[in-house]
C-alpha cells in the first residue's frame, strides 16, 4: 500500500463511531496516530477452538511447536538461533510458510539442527491438533510489535504452556511464570533457556499449561465475545440515535 493511501485509510478511520482492538497495545498505537481514545475499544479475539478431549502426552520426545507465517518479523530466524543453545533433546515443528523459509531453513542446516527441526509447511488444524497432542512447549518468536498473538491462545487451549519473546501485545496474555515465560526481546539465550527448563520440568510445563487452559475458559470464552460486542452495538446505535433527535 502506498502512503498516501495508508494515510486516507487513517483518515477515514478517525470518522468511525467505534475501532475494535485486541490488546490495549493496540489502543496506544492508535492514540498515538491522533485517534479519539474515546471511540476504542478493546475486545480480544476468541482463540480458535480446540479438542477438549485432547490432552498433551508431555512425553519424552521433548516437541516443541511453532505455527504462523515463516517471515522476517515473525523471529523464526531467532527461534532457530536459541533453540541451537538448547542442550537437552528436543524436535522442533515449524507449521506455516512464507519468503523467510529458505533462509531459515539454511540457518538450521549451519547450527547443525537438520534433523531437530523440522518445516511442514501449510496443514490443516485438524492435522496440528496430533502434534499438540504430543507437544511440551508452544513457541510465540515475533520480535517484531505483535498486535496480539493469537497462536498462543490456540496453544494454550490445548492446555500448553507458551514460551514468547515481550514484544507488542503479548504480555496481556501471557503472564510471565504463570502460563509460560515471557522472555526479554531478543535474548535468545533466556528464551533458549525458558524452553529447556520446561522440557526437563514436566511437572511445571503441565501445571502452566493447566492454567493457561483456564485463563482460556475464564477470559476468552466466545459466549463472552459476543455479549460484549451486542453491548457495543447497543452503545453506539443510542448515541447516534440520541445524536440525530438533538
Amino acid at each position: 500500500m502506498s502512503y498516501t493511501a495508508k494515510v486516507r485509510e487513517l483518515e477515514l478511520n478517525r470518522k468511525l463511531h467505534r475501532m475494535i482492538v485486541a490488546t490495549r497495545f493496540m489502543r496506544e498505537e492508535l492514540v498515538r496516530n491522533g485517534f479519539d481514545p474515546g471511540r476504542i475499544e478493546i475486545h480480544p479475539p476468541v482463540p480458535r477452538a480446540g479438542d477438549p478431549s485432547v490432552r498433551s502426552s508431555f512425553g519424552d520426545r521433548n516437541v516443541i511447536l511453532y505455527a504462523g507465517q515463516v517471515i522476517r518479523g515473525k523471529g523464526v530466524d531467532v527461534l532457530i538461533e536459541s533453540l541451537a543453545q538448547v542442550r537437552a533433546p528436543f524436535e522442533c515443528y515449524i507449521f506455516g510458510d512464507g519468503n523467510h523459509r529458505a533462509c531459515c531453513e539454511r540457518l538450521t542446516r549451519k547450527l547443525g539442527l537438520a534433523g531437530r527441526i523440522h518445516f511442514k509447511g501449510y496443514v490443516s488444524p485438524e492435522e496440528i491438533g496430533i502434534y499438540y497432542s504430543e507437544c511440551s512447549v508452544v513457541a510465540v518468536s515475533s520480535v517484531w510489535p505483535e498486535p496480539f498473538g493469537a497462536v498462543g491462545l490456540e496453544g494454550m487451549r490445548y492446555g500448553l504452556p507458551v514460551v514468547a519473546f515481550d514484544a507488542g501485545g503479548i504480555k496481556e496474555w501471557l503472564i510471565d511464570g504463570y502460563n509460560g515465560f515471557l522472555v526479554p526481546w531478543m535474548d535468545r539465550a533466556a528464551f533458549g533457556s525458558r524452553v529447556e527448563q520446561l522440557l526437563r520440568d514436566k511437572a511445571l510445563a503441565r501445571q502452566m499449561g493447566e492454567q493457561g487452559r483456564g485463563m482460556i475458559a475464564e477470559y476468552y470464552g466466545f459466549t463472552h465475545y459476543i455479549d460484549a460486542l451486542e453491548k457495543l452495538f447497543a452503545r453506539v446505535a443510542n448515541q447516534a440515535r440520541r445524536q440525530l433527535i438533538a
